[in-house]
């Protein structure tokens, strides 16, 4: 019993953390996707980064942590990047399991309608 329960903790300590860490990951990159996607119905290009940036606020609203959106035009396509740390009351920040890290990266493309 003595050596089951240390095992047994560190196996759902690395349960809890990564899937801490798969939500995040896929919130982040839902949030990337939304902000490209919204940014097609701005104007220009200061319009369609501001569209971006706010969907991609209302997306990452409950997750904690801070973000930061950079949107990148050409004339064929709109991307949106998305920078992510984790809150400091994450599970990811414990240093109890290895973690994949605090800072998740995502990254969508919208490509613009050819006129």
């Amino acid at each position: 019993m003595a050596l089951v329960l240390p095992l047994l903790l560190a196996l759902l300590m690395g349960v809890l953390v990564y899937g801490q860490y798969f939500l995040l990951a896929h919130n982040v990159q839902q949030a990337a996707n939304d902000g490209a996607r919204a940014s097609i119905v701005g104007l220009d290009a200061a319009d369609r980064r501001a569209v971006a940036m706010r969907a991609v606020g209302r997306s990452l609203q409950g997750t904690g942590g801070t973000h930061t959106v950079a949107v990148s035009e050409t004339s064929e396509a709109i991307t949106v990047a998305v920078t992510f740390t984790a809150p400091r009351d994450s599970l990811l920040r414990s240093s109890f399991v290895p973690s994949p890290g605090d800072v998740i990266r995502a990254r969508a493309t919208f490509e613009l309608p050819v006129d």
